[in-house]
Order: C-alpha cells, then sequence, then structure tokens
C-alpha cells in the first residue's frame, strides 16, 4: 500500500471523530510492532480534566510501518494533528 492511500485511508476514518469541540484535546496514537504483530493506529480525544477516549482506526501489516509512520507525519503537518508513537 502507498503513502498516499494510506494517508487518505486514515484521513477517512479520522474526520468523523475529529468534532473539532471546544476544550477537548485529539490525538493519533501510532503503536509499532513488536516481533511479527501489526501496527495499530488509534484516536483519542478527551475533554480537559475528563478521561481519554480511544478508539482503533486501522491496522497494518509490520512490513508497512515505514510507510504509514511516513503518512502520519505528513498528516502531522498538514492538519495540525497531534501524533504520539508508542514501541
Amino acid at each position: 500500500m502507498k503513502t498516499e492511500s494510506i494517508k487518505a485511508e486514515i484521513l477517512k476514518n479520522v474526520t468523523p471523530l475529529w468534532l473539532k469541540t471546544p476544550n477537548t484535546l485529539y490525538s493519533l496514537r501510532v503503536v509499532l510492532p513488536q516481533f511479527d504483530n501489526p501496527v495499530g493506529l488509534f484516536f483519542e480525544w478527551n475533554k480537559i480534566g475528563r478521561a481519554t477516549h480511544s478508539q482503533a482506526i486501522a491496522s497494518y501489516p509490520a512490513e508497512q510501518a515505514e510507510q504509514v509512520l511516513q503518512a502520519v507525519e505528513e498528516l502531522k503537518t498538514e492538519h495540525g494533528l497531534t501524533v504520539m508513537i508508542s514501541k
């Protein structure tokens, strides 16, 4: 899968959740694989002072980890989305 198609798929899944309401923090968490596990993408949001809500939005094979990271970095610069990378 190419970086552009990964980026489009992530944006398509995030758009309905990213409501841009006041006093709400939004972020995209990328969980990198250990061993042969897939790369997981989660969209997280929380009102200030409240618990964080997290929803899985995509999963990609471990072989595509570099392409996913590149797509996420492009989304970060184009849309101003906060990105957290976990190992």
